[in-house]
C-alpha cells in the first residue's frame, strides 16, 4: 500500500499540470505558417504579451555562437510584447524546438528589446490585430 501511495505522489509531482493552448493563424509564407496561442495573452505594465509560434516547412539552420556549431530547428516558440495603441512590437524570448519538439536553443528573457513599428500586411501586423482584439474581448 505504501508503494503505492510513493508511485501516486511521484506521479501527481512529475506531470505537469495541463495549460489550455489555443493556438489562432496570423500568417504564412513558402517557409513557414505563424500562430499565437490566444489562451496565453495577458496584459503586464500597459502592453501585452503572447506566445507565438512557427511551425517551418523544412528543418532550419543557424550558427549563434560563431562558433561553427549549427542549431537546428523546426519550430520557434516566443514572447512577443504589443503596444495595441502605438502599434509597435518587440520580442522578449525566442526557443528554437527540434523536429519533436525537444529546445535546442534559447535566447532567455530579452527585456532591453527595441519597440519596432508593425509592418502593414505582415504576419507582426496579423498579431497586432489578433491579440488587440481578443484581450478587448475579454
Amino acid at each position: 500500500m505504501r508503494a503505492l501511495a510513493v508511485t501516486l505522489l511521484v506521479l501527481t509531482v512529475s506531470v505537469p499540470a495541463a495549460v489550455a493552448e489555443t493556438w489562432i493563424e496570423v500568417g504564412a509564407d513558402p517557409e513557414a505558417k505563424f500562430y499565437i496561442d490566444v489562451d496565453s495573452i495577458t496584459m503586464i505594465n500597459g502592453s501585452l504579451q503572447v506566445i507565438k509560434r512557427g511551425l517551418y516547412t523544412r528543418q532550419l539552420t543557424e550558427n549563434f555562437d560563431g562558433n561553427g556549431k549549427a542549431t537546428v530547428f523546426k519550430e520557434t516558440r516566443g514572447t512577443v510584447e504589443i503596444d495595441c495603441e502605438l502599434r509597435v512590437n518587440r520580442v522578449r524570448r525566442i526557443d528554437m524546438l527540434d523536429e519533436y519538439g525537444a529546445l535546442v536553443w534559447s535566447s532567455g528573457d530579452m527585456p532591453r528589446q527595441l519597440w519596432l513599428s508593425v509592418k502593414p500586411n505582415s504576419h507582426a501586423e496579423a498579431t497586432l490585430d489578433v491579440a488587440c482584439a481578443y484581450y478587448d474581448r475579454a
